[in-house]
């Protein structure tokens, strides 16, 4: 028994079986030369896709396999390192700043870690879903967590200067904190800080 593969009619495009010899939709003769060769081709086209699908999950499977056995996960401080890699390269690309963080300050309050503050947009257009970014750390550095929440003016417009808050829920070890700004969908923003 052969997988009958469905194919597009050289003549309407309604989905016909590979193996007919008139279309059921535009009763038009599919054996001729040049409809047969049409057809050829396009189960040709077919069939590498299939290979192609098959191959792709082959080529994930084996990956698969070879990351388990190699326990290639990562570790917390090639993590860290990595994230400071990354923010070096992003410092050293000059960027224009769109925005300036005019102030902020962190302090607890009833089990939660507030992060608040001020931001200015500088840039000449109208900034929207500006997210701002609080990450909370021990005394020497070390990360605790992070969260984030859109300024309270959106869009802000240029010269326009947004509060802030970012609430996290409190951690004993969280001492200090950091503010930076993205765009909603993931990109960071360029920001001056005073």
């Amino acid at each position: 028994m052969s997988l009958e593969i469905k194919i597009k009619c050289p003549f309407c495009k309604a989905k016909i079986p590979s193996d007919a010899l008139r279309c059921s939709h535009c009763a038009a003769d599919l054996n001729t030369k040049e409809s047969q060769e049409k057809i050829k081709k396009e189960v040709k086209q077919y069939k590498i896709g299939v290979i192609a699908i098959f191959l792709f999950f082959v080529v994930i499977f084996i990956i698969g396999i070879t990351n388990k056995g190699n326990n290639t996960s990562p570790t917390p401080s090639s993590i860290k390192q990595n994230t400071e890699q990354q923010q070096e390269q992003i410092l050293q690309t000059p960027q224009e700043d769109l925005l300036e963080l005019l102030s902020f300050r962190c302090y607890t309050e009833y089990s939660y870690f507030h992060i608040v503050g001020e931001v200015k947009n500088i840039s000449d257009k109208p900034l929207e879903d500006v997210m701002a970014v609080g990450t909370a750390y021990t005394e020497n550095g070390e990360f605790v967590k992070s969260d984030d929440a859109l300024i309270d003016y959106n869009p802000i417009l240029p010269g326009q200067t947004s509060p802030f808050e970012i609430l996290v829920t409190d951690n004993p070890a969280i001492k200090r904190c950091k503010v930076s700004f993205k765009e909603f969908w993931g990109g960071s923003i360029p920001t001056k800080r005073k």
